[in-house]
């Protein structure tokens, strides 16, 4: 059995791969800006145009003719997240980090660390099941 078939298996490895899209932009921008909002909306919108045209021609093999209708589904429960994603980033960064540096004992920088960690893996898991069951839906796949 080839581990690639799995569509399971295509979205982590691609979601990793946006992931690592997500972190290196946040961080350069985060050293550059030293803003929690700019430097996750930076990542944010990084990682969502990589995973849109890997999740549509690797992870769910989405077949259409109308690309912008396609990129539009995927892109507003993306940006749900990211509005949650700027507010979480701007309440326990830029406004209280104190917070999650007291709670955890941890640095400002190992706690911005620590909470784009966690935000990313419940985005991944939700992105999932929303691509899955609403945007890339299984009648319509590019034959292998």
């Amino acid at each position: 059995m080839n581990v690639l078939k799995s569509e399971t298996v295509r979205y982590l490895i691609f979601g990793v791969l946006a992931t690592a899209v997500y972190a290196l932009v946040k961080w350069l921008t985060w050293q550059a800006w030293h803003s929690g909002w700019g430097s996750e909306t930076a990542a944010q919108a990084s990682s969502i145009i990589f995973a849109f045209f890997t999740n549509k021609l690797f992870v769910f093999k989405h077949q259409s003719t109308n690309l912008l209708r396609d990129f539009i589904n995927f892109t507003s429960g993306r940006i749900v997240l990211l509005l949650v994603s700027i507010f979480i980033n701007w309440w326990f960064i830029d406004q209280h980090p104190d917070i999650l540096m007291n709670l955890f004992g941890l640095s400002k920088n190992n706690m911005v660390a620590s909470l784009n960690l966690v935000v990313q893996v419940l985005i991944i898991v939700i992105n999932y099941l929303y691509s899955k069951f609403f945007v890339f839906k299984e009648d319509k796949k590019i034959n292998d």
